[in-house]
């Protein structure tokens, strides 16, 4: 009877579909729907892809790959013995790669510095891996606690780490990611008696920045103008699949099959357009003139002094940094010479505009109102609605600093 009992178990129980329904399975075709996202249903993902394309311009394709990685974890379908995501971020020098991370940790922890940064230059060298994995022992460095230790990595979900430019470590270090990669856990070198020295990595994103392939890439970009010329639809769709191609030989040559075939997503980012450079400008001159108010004095830039800027500022080899460069060079260097002599004061309006010699020049025009960074504004505004007129026709709360105002004037009519 046991065993009877086993065996009606056993066929109650379902199994799982894993043929193609055709003539002999018994099942039906007709009636099946296809699977489409309605319009209008808000995305699962909605607050992280919100700060990523608040945070990344120009890299609307390397964000969905993002989105489309953790969406797979988010949904539960990944193995939960390897890490969420293993990402490698490929294409040319300056498109925003380390910058998507930072966003990355942004949009998942509300902070851009909230993950673990791995500069591979440093670990060219094999000695240099036990930094990461603490040393044995009687072995130099055994004091010092290892970078990837259980306490920095931690069991908070979605921890990133960056391993910045992979390309340039020692083959050591990618056989340790292997491991990391495939498993989910890494075994460190360094650790206490009756301490496996096992660290659970299964609650980690994993991102992979390169510049392998860079000349090839960049030749292809000189060779199409990219950001330079409105090309055809066509002539610059088939420029981002040589790009694609270009990185891709280039990864396969440096790094080994069972590397490459632990990597989730191989997220190739594209040249930055003229379009892109100028909203890219527009946001460093936000985070200057944000910087400025906290000093006390406004900034604003004329249409041609941008038009100037992006000049200056445009490589198509380096992409985003000599624009950085040139805003720190040509406005914010002078402009701190200006405020450092005594030449700025707080209320000041500061006016950057091209001169008739076409060089940037800086008009001081004097300031009644009180310049408040971005971030204090906001807070003055959520103040502000609290304390508006409600709609039951309540009293109005007066700033402490205005009641007593309204006092001494009165103090000082009744003197009179």
């Amino acid at each position: 009877m046991g065993k009877e009992k086993k065996k009606a178990n056993k066929a109650a129980k379902p199994e799982p579909l894993v043929f193609v329904p055709g003539k002999g399975s018994g099942i039906s075709l007709e009636g099946a729907t296809e699977l489409t996202v309605p319009e209008g249903r808000p995305h699962p993902l909605a607050d992280v892809l919100r700060v990523l394309e608040a945070e990344i311009i120009g890299q609307e394709r390397a964000i969905k790959a993002i989105v489309r990685a953790l969406m797979r974890a988010h949904a539960g379908f990944r193995d939960p013995n390897r890490p969420i995501a293993v990402l490698f971020f490929a294409g040319p020098t300056g498109v925003g790669k380390t910058e998507t991370v930072r966003a990355l940790a942004k949009a998942l922890h509300g902070d851009l510095r909230k993950m673990i940064k791995i500069d591979c230059s440093e670990y060219a060298e094999p000695h240099a891996i036990s930094r990461l994995v603490g040393a044995p022992p009687g072995y130099i460095g055994s004091d010092k606690p290892p970078i990837l230790s259980k306490e920095a990595v931690g069991s908070e979900p979605n921890r990133i780490i960056l391993f910045d430019e992979i390309e340039k470590a020692h083959f050591r270090l990618h056989n340790l990611l292997l491991q990391i990669m495939d498993e989910g856990r890494l075994t460190l070198a360094m650790r206490d008696k009756g301490d496996d020295g096992v660290v659970d990595m299964t609650n980690c994103i994993i991102v992979l920045t390169s510049n392998v392939g860079a000349t090839a890439i960049e030749q292809t970009i000189m060779d199409n103008r990219i950001g330079f010329r409105r090309g055809l639809e066509g002539d610059v769709h088939r420029a981002d699949q040589q790009i694609y191609e270009a990185a891709k030989r280039a990864f396969q040559r440096s790094f080994s099959p069972e590397f490459r075939n632990r990597i989730t997503e191989f997220i190739v980012f594209r040249p930055l357009s003229r379009e892109n450079l100028s909203r890219i400008l527009q946001k460093l001159l936000m985070q200057s003139a944000n910087r400025f108010a906290q000093m006390g004095f406004g900034l604003q830039v004329t249409e041609a002094a941008r038009e100037w800027l992006i000049e200056k500022g445009v490589n198509i080899q380096l992409g985003v940094r000599p624009l950085v460069k040139t805003v720190e060079k040509y406005v914010e260097t002078p402009l701190a010479e200006y405020y450092a002599w005594g030449l700025i004061e707080p209320g000041d309006l500061i006016i950057c505009d091209l001169g008739e010699g076409g060089e940037l020049t800086f008009r001081r025009l004097p300031h009644e109102v009180s310049i408040v960074p971005e971030d204090e504004a906001e807070e003055q505004e959520e103040l502000a609605e609290e304390t508006e007129e409600d709609d039951d026709g309540g009293e109005m709360v007066r700033p402490e600093a205005e009641v007593e105002e309204e006092r001494r004037r009165k103090t000082v009519a009744g003197e009179e």
